[in-house]
């Protein structure tokens, strides 16, 4: 059996966090050490979590002195984390009850693999109603099962989903690697990166065992309030691209996955032009002047996009992305907006324009 550690960051989040820790205490697999940190929230999530610690001895609830966000609470779990393997709930979701046994057997019978991989489910909530709303995401590896090294199958650091929530990662694999702070996606840079240094990645398929993601309807969970109103903030996934790329060169891995590592950055950089598509705060014209400024800035930093091969080879996978990237390619490209060669000039021209 593996101690597997999983780490909850928590803010405001009473309105969940009993569903989602009654996923976690009931698992079918106990050998659990779950750290809860809470991130100075304002309503009862603090006392909540003391009650449920009261219960289980395995929960240990900590307090952020000040608010340090997902990342920074993320990281003060690691901090403590004594599991052979670590994993992340989001507080506003929850498991299926046999996911951990599944990982665990996994882990067992392929022995011990840097990344154990689970399904992830997506759903839109509207009162009591959840629809699925998989269609929506770019995850092409559900319903992939086996054993992959990803130094030898590129494709897959590019076109994995940097979700921390449906993985499970060695903590000797983790070592220092720690998520960014103050930034927006700050999983994006620390799961590509751990899938980079993986030699070997778990895919388990099951009924029973996968995560459940939960979207409201009115988008306001951290991954989708640009589209109600996109901020400067979107500018930060370039950031976290920066982050990523200073990883892997400081780990000797930048020749191996560079044409993975441009795709990628490309692909994440492009979902900032999703938020902008979709926004209902912005006439089609300043939408298109938006969308080019993103897509010059893109350009510039990692190459031309529309030939790429991940970009191609997610269009061809994922139905709902290629709808929106017809819509990008054919509605909202104009290459006589992307005349700008420097990247801190279309970074201002950018947050004008927002």
């Amino acid at each position: 059996m593996s101690k597997i550690s999983v780490i909850i960051p928590a803010y405001n989040a009473s309105e969940n966090i009993r569903e989602c820790l009654d996923s976690i205490i009931n698992q079918t697999y106990k050998d659990l050490e779950i750290i809860v940190v809470d991130d100075c929230s304002k309503d009862d999530t603090f006392k909540i979590l003391k009650d449920y610690a009261s219960r289980d001895k395995r929960i240990l609830v900590i307090k952020n002195a000040i608010n340090l966000g997902a990342g920074g609470s993320r990281n003060v779990g690691l901090s403590i984390a004594t599991g052979d393997y670590v994993t992340f709930v989001d507080s506003d979701d929850f498991l299926d009850l046999d996911t951990y046994r599944e990982v665990n057997d996994a882990i067992i019978d392929n022995n011990f693999p840097d990344i154990v991989r689970f399904e992830q489910s997506s759903f839109l909530e509207v009162g009591a109603l959840r629809i699925n709303i998989d269609f929506f995401t770019n995850n092409v590896y559900n319903g992939v099962e086996g054993v992959l090294n990803p130094k030898v199958s590129q494709r897959y650091v590019a076109l994995e989903t940097p979700g921390v929530c449906n993985k499970v990662f060695k903590r000797k694999l983790i070592g220092d690697t720690r998520f960014v702070e103050d930034k927006k996606w700050e999983d994006y840079p620390f799961c590509t990166f751990l899938l980079g240094k993986a030699n070997k990645v778990v895919f388990t398929v099951s009924d029973g065992c996968g995560y459940n993601y939960r979207h409201s309807i009115g988008f306001n969970n951290t991954t989708l309030t640009d589209i109600k109103k996109p901020t400067d903030r979107m500018l930060e996934i370039y950031d976290c691209c920066d982050l990523l790329s200073k990883e892997f060169e400081e780990a000797d891995l930048i020749d191996l996955y560079e044409d993975a590592l441009r795709g990628n950055q490309k692909i994440h950089s492009l979902q900032r032009v999703r938020d902008v598509m979709f926004t209902r705060s912005y006439s089609h014209n300043k939408k298109r002047q938006l969308i080019n400024g993103l897509l010059n800035l893109t350009e510039v930093k990692f190459g031309s996009i529309f030939d790429d091969e991940m970009y191609l080879s997610l269009k061809n996978d994922k139905m709902f992305y290629r709808a929106r990237m017809f819509l990008v390619e054919n509605v909202y490209n104009n290459p006589d907006l992307r005349k700008e060669e420097s990247e801190e000039m279309i970074k201002e021209k950018i947050k004008r324009m927002i």
